[in-house]
């Protein structure tokens, strides 16, 4: 008999680390492996695709070669004291299978057999089922893999992936990157796993169906748990044959029956995955207008609108994508209500639900953290809750090329000029303190939030802006009224408030608060957002003002403001403070370039309020190190020559390309795919002149 693989068994005792991970809540099978082979009989290690038959079947070769036995993996002939090792028995032609039966010395078969054929193969075997682990096991699982404890809630998106499959959940978690072990995280990843075992698997059993089986298997997959009715309607096929062919998928162990469904959904994946994707489109289609024909629920007809990969261009769309969004954001899913509110942008709709859509938009990116598309919010356009937004993600430069209201206006270099200067008493208070102190206003203001007048976030932001424009003692005001805000904000808005606590932590001169504040804030939102900017700008001051330069210069390579800013107001304070410590460091040609970028920044802004940035003592003091030589027009270097062609976000990936992240990590770190961030590297190599990721180090070193 031909051996199926040339893998040759490890010596007693020395399980495969990766297999020894399959083995958690499977003491009950080993120990009957190791009371069959120690009398010398056969076994059966049978169960469904990915449950860890080939670990068992391992460790089962371990106990042979311990009970005086030889392993092998071809027919040995005569020799009694070698046991037959047969791995994934279930693709052998049927011949072989009728071989094991005249072999003279014990069998360890493995793979996807049926239960009750395996007394005809090996009458007297000992049959060891392989069934899915429970929660715990698949917690420790978990817990090794990720080298920390991990939340319950992400042990049951694993459990409910895999079906507590063992490798399948191992498979899973070999394509987690580091850092992924979050619920979030993992809702968008585990979807997404291409599982070559399950693929093949897959394959395999459509082969040995009819056609009829597969479309109906197919349709399931994309349904998940599902009636009959409903599957006849997706899968065009009567109830009959929709049923018969039902029956065959169980038989084939693809499906199961109450409620019909595949057997796991990281099954279901591995079926969708194997779909051309026009016809994965056709039956999402499909199921989207049988489920909204019958009534079912909201979010059960948007998962399959949100699935396809054009608008389906039906005038229920939108509503049913906004009312689902609606139930996900109450229900704490904020990465799939953006998703069905993204769907909905590309949909036909009225004012109303226009309305409905930019409003939940505006929700889920000031209090929820997600991160806005230009594109969105070009085609929302209109109301304040976008402009809100704007000035939340101020460090977007794409969102501030958006001209929407006075509000997205004030916080870009770009459009200051020709801003509408009127507003409410926020935005007033802030163009006031760009020409002198107004902090009587801005703490006016201030108090109308706590007290719960006024939008939150664009009144918090201008006020505590013209408050730290002051030269009055503001942080006795904002420390005092700190309290009292935290109360009315919600979510992501209490960013802001934390990185205006900072500024007055730094008035203070306490430099342990201002780190821990700012750490904390930057280590849970997006450097695109001006918090924090605003925040990290306070570290900067900080540590300088408390003669630690260098660690300002490494929170501001690791969230990318090493590089040029973005033209949006909060990293004028950050360019300011960045020229201080560049001097601290010995470069005051870097100083010389923050400082002037600094004043002419302020020049479009026409602030000439000496308290907000005294740009022109850094650039006397930069001149005065560098020597008559140095003057305003000569030219400049912002921390290498290189550094300056970047935008923030290259900035961001090349630093953690520098430090040893690889693609996958970085796509995790940001919520893209590892393509943006190989194109974003590319970019990068043009732009420097260099082909390859390891001439980095020569361009941007230090």
């Amino acid at each position: 008999m031909s051996a199926p693989s040339a893998r040759r068994p490890r010596p007693a005792g020395a399980v495969p680390g990766q297999v020894a991970g399959r083995l958690v809540g499977r003491e009950r099978e080993v120990a009957a492996l190791a009371e069959a082979l120690g009398a010398g009989r056969s076994c059966v290690v049978h169960g469904a695709v990915g449950t860890g038959k080939s670990a068992l079947l391992a460790v089962a070769s371990s106990i042979a070669v311990r009970s005086g036995l030889t392993p092998v993996r071809a027919w040995p002939g005569a020799d009694r004291r070698a046991v037959l090792v047969v791995d994934d028995a279930d693709q052998l032609p049927a011949e072989q299978l009728q071989r094991l039966a005249r072999f003279r010395g014990p069998v360890l078969v493995a793979g996807d057999l049926d239960p009750d054929a395996v007394p005809v193969l090996l009458p007297d075997a000992e049959r060891v089922a392989v069934r899915p682990v429970g929660a715990e096991a698949v917690a420790e699982l978990v817990r090794r893999r990720a080298g920390a404890e991990v939340p319950p809630e992400v042990t049951r998106l694993f459990l409910r992936f895999s079906g507590g499959a063992a490798g399948v959940l191992s498979d899973a978690l070999d394509l987690v990157a580091e850092g992924g072990f979050t619920a979030a995280c993992l809702r968008d990843t585990l979807p997404s796993l291409r599982l070559p075992r399950l693929l093949r698997a897959v394959r395999r059993r459509w082969d040995s169906l009819d056609a009829g089986a597969v479309a109906v298997g197919r349709a399931l997959a994309v349904l998940g748990e599902t009636s009959l009715d409903v599957l006849c309607e997706v899968a065009g096929t009567p109830s009959l044959e929709a049923l018969a062919a039902f029956e065959r998928l169980v038989d084939a162990r693809v499906a199961a029956d109450g409620p019909m469904r595949v057997c796991s959904p990281a099954l279901g994946h591995a079926v969708r995955h194997e779909m051309a994707p026009r016809d994965r489109e056709r039956l999402h289609r499909t199921a989207a207008r049988v489920l909204h024909r019958r009534r079912d629920t909201a979010t059960a007809v948007a998962g399959h609108v949100v699935a396809c990969a054009e608008p389906v261009a039906q005038p229920w769309a939108a509503p049913v994508l906004s009312a689902a969004a609606r139930l996900h954001r109450a229900a704490g899913r904020a990465g799939d209500a953006a998703r069905c509110l993204r769907a909905a942008v590309r949909e036909p709709m009225d004012d109303r639900v226009a309305a409905e859509v930019a409003d939940g938009l505006a929700e889920l990116h000031l209090r929820c953290g997600v991160a806005p598309r230009a594109g969105e919010l070009g085609r929302l356009a209109g109301g304040d809750r976008l402009d809100a937004v704007v000035l939340d993600w101020q460090c977007d430069e794409e969102l501030l090329g958006l001209e929407l209201g006075p509000v997205a206006s004030a916080v870009s270099a770009a459009h200051a000029g020709a801003a509408d200067r009127s507003g409410g008493p926020a935005l007033r208070a802030f163009w006031l303190s760009l020409r002198g102190d107004c902090a009587e206003l801005a703490e006016r203001v201030l108090g109308a939030v706590a007290d719960g007048a006024g939008d939150a976030v664009p009144d918090l932001v201008f006020a505590g802006l013209a408050l730290l424009h002051s030269t009055s003692d503001y942080a006795a005001v904002l420390l005092e009224l700190v309290p009292r805000l935290r109360a009315r904000l919600v979510g992501a808005e209490d960013d802001w408030l934390v990185a205006l606590e900072a500024w007055a932590h730094r008035a203070n001169g306490d430099h342990a608060a201002v780190s821990r504040l700012v750490r904390e804030l930057t280590a849970r939102t997006s450097p695109a957002r001006g918090c924090a900017a605003l925040g990290a700008a306070a570290f900067v001051a900080s540590a300088v003002d408390g003669g630690v330069p260098d660690e300002a210069a490494e929170l501001l390579g690791r969230l990318g403001y090493a590089g040029t800013l973005p033209p949006a107001w909060v990293c004028t304070t950050l360019l300011h403070h960045r020229g201080r410590m560049h001097l601290e460091l010995g470069s005051p040609r870097a100083a010389l370039a923050d400082a002037t970028e600094c004043g002419e920044r302020l020049a479009l802004w026409r602030a000439d309020n000496p308290a907000i940035a005294p740009w022109r003592l850094v650039a006397a003091a930069a001149k005065a190190r560098l020597g008559a030589r140095a003057t305003a027009r000569e030219p400049v270097r912002r921390i290498g020559a290189a550094w300056g062609r970047l935008t923030p976000h290259e900035s961001r990936i090349v630093r953690l390309a520098l430090a040893g992240e690889t693609n996958r990590a970085i796509a995790t770190r940001f919520g893209v795919t590892q393509r943006a961030v190989e194109l974003h590297l590319t970019r990068v190599y043009r732009k420097t002149g260099i082909s390859r990721r390891v001439q980095l180090s020569a361009v941007f070193g230090d």
